[in-house]
């Protein structure tokens, strides 16, 4: 059984990002999709929270010197995204379930009041935020 490690917005974010950043070179854009099956499609991945950079990051042309320093958030503003997930999903650093387990936590607890109001990401995002028109309305 495998084991990862991922960031808080990487576990929950990247299941509904309707962006590819292409830009951020082929190994990034590997890694990402290989997050994406894991946290959408495998039941049985073990996947642990992880605080600070991960596989993803590591691969970033942002991350320099072990943290994140992209334009749009640097380290400091990550982490802060980071905390924010973790109590809208009212779970810890260092907490471990399956991707399924995952997968089941993060369909009960969505939206999250983040995403709805101080996500930075929201138009980049498949979550339904309320006042937004949708399919069929």
């Amino acid at each position: 059984m495998e084991k990862v490690k991922f960031r808080p917005h990487h576990m929950f974010c990247l299941r509904f990002s309707k962006v590819e950043l292409s830009d951020r070179g082929v190994k990034f854009g590997q890694v990402e999709q290989r997050i994406k099956n894991i946290m959408q499609t495998d039941d049985e991945a073990l996947v642990e929270v992880a605080e600070g950079i991960d596989d993803l990051c590591r691969v970033c042309p942002d991350c320099g010197n072990n943290r994140c320093e992209s334009p749009r958030g640097n380290e400091e503003a990550v982490r802060k995204w980071d905390g924010i997930l973790l109590k809208g999903l009212g779970i810890s650093y260092g907490e471990t379930r399956t991707s399924k387990q995952w997968r089941i936590l993060v369909e009960q607890k969505m939206p999250l009041d983040f995403c709805q109001t101080r996500c930075p990401s929201k138009s980049r995002c498949t979550i339904p935020h309320p006042g937004e028109n949708t399919k069929g309305s």
